[in-house]
């Protein structure tokens, strides 16, 4: 068998060369070095990010695991600054983005930094570019092309005006920049703390705090947009019940969620795990049970289509931070189980996939 050689090989997202994952360059020859195995599990596919939140002040780490096995989360690399929690997270195989968030003590404020990490190189995160307003509680679902977040709890006005602006943004993976309008979220849904779900095609936004109709009740709305074409959010389906800050992962057909809590005070978690299927819209089936009842998670979930991983960040409003994380198999209805713990107790922090349902396999 002969070799051949080409100057570059560019994946559906727009990258080249070695930062394609599990390609490598031989230093001498410059040949590509492509590895053995099964395409959807190469050089590190299948990988699982955690970025933490808080505990009670902003927690810094990142922390990585293999979704396809169980066990301890190892140290991925650092948060720039003090790190934030309540940020929006996207990816696609190659890089990831954090957008906005509350950064602790001693800066104590929202931010309009988006932050960004190479999916498979550890190391730790560097500057991508702004948001429009500083952010908190955003959510962000992505194809291989762009990532498009839920604009969250904004300050547009001036810094002591709260504000649900009910918009989506966008910014495309292939080059850094800040991020640009892609459409509206309904008036009856929420813009902050909810789910992100994304499908090859589609991105799905469910749960949520609050509404500008109805500021003081958390969501159950599931609304629906098309990646590639900007615009408004429709209506899709409804949750079983109300929904802030729980969990997300997806196969490219199924979407499972672990609902968050009830707009009670102190707020009420849940132990409830949810699914629909993409195909068709409509309301959400029961799925399973979580370990304990659980919320402060901020969509803290990662997915290789077989399988998610969520973070149990607190069982009560108000409780201790934890550092549990548990798995469910998206095709099969059950309760979830043990995958093991990150490296440090936090909430709200922020999940990010190489493989997850909005990528072709």
């Amino acid at each position: 068998m002969s070799d051949f050689k080409v100057n570059s090989i560019t994946d559906r997202s727009g990258y080249c060369g070695p930062v394609i994952a599990g390609v490598s360059t031989n230093a001498s020859s410059g040949c590509m070095i492509i590895p053995k195995g099964p395409t959807s599990y190469r050089g590190g596919r299948g990988r699982g990010i955690f970025a933490h939140g808080y505990e009670p002040n902003s927690v810094r780490n990142i922390d990585a695991i293999e979704i396809a096995s169980t066990g301890n989360a190892t140290d991925w690399g650092d948060q720039i600054g003090n790190g934030v929690g309540l940020a929006g997270g996207a990816s696609n195989n190659n890089r990831g983005v954090y957008t906005g968030g509350f950064e602790g003590a001693p800066a104590n404020g929202r931010v309009n930094t988006i932050q960004a990490l190479t999916m498979p190189t550890n190391g730790d995160i560097y500057d991508f570019g702004d948001l429009t307003y500083t952010s908190q509680q955003m959510t962000g679902a992505s194809d291989e092309v762009r990532g498009v977040f839920s604009s969250g709890y904004s300050y547009p006005l001036a810094p002591s005006t709260d504000a649900l602006q009910q918009v989506f943004y966008e910014i495309n993976f292939a080059s850094t920049g800040n991020s640009y309008g892609f459409g509206d979220i309904p008036t009856n849904a929420s813009s902050r703390s909810m789910n992100a779900i994304q499908d090859p095609t589609r991105g799905f936004f469910c749960g949520g705090e609050g509404t500008n109709k109805s500021p003081s009740t958390h969501n159950r709305k599931i609304t629906e947009i098309t990646f590639a074409t900007r615009g408004s959010a429709i209506t899709f389906g409804e949750l079983s019940g109300e929904s802030k800050s729980g969990a997300s992962m997806e196969s490219h057909t199924r979407a499972v969620v672990v609902l968050g809590g009830n707009a009670t005070s102190p707020e009420a978690f849940k132990d409830t795990i949810e699914y629909f299927t993409m195909a068709t819209r409509g309301n959400t089936t029961d799925f399973g049970n979580a370990s304990s009842n659980t919320g402060a998670m901020n969509d803290n979930a990662v997915t290789n289509t077989t399988r998610g991983v969520y973070h149990i960040a607190r069982t009560s409003d108000g409780g201790a931070e934890l550092n549990t994380i548990e798995y469910v198999t998206i095709a099969t209805t059950g309760n979830a189980t043990d995958f093991g713990d990150l490296t440090a107790v936090s909430r709200d922090g922020c999940g990010l996939s190489d493989t997850h349902g909005g990528l072709h396999e």
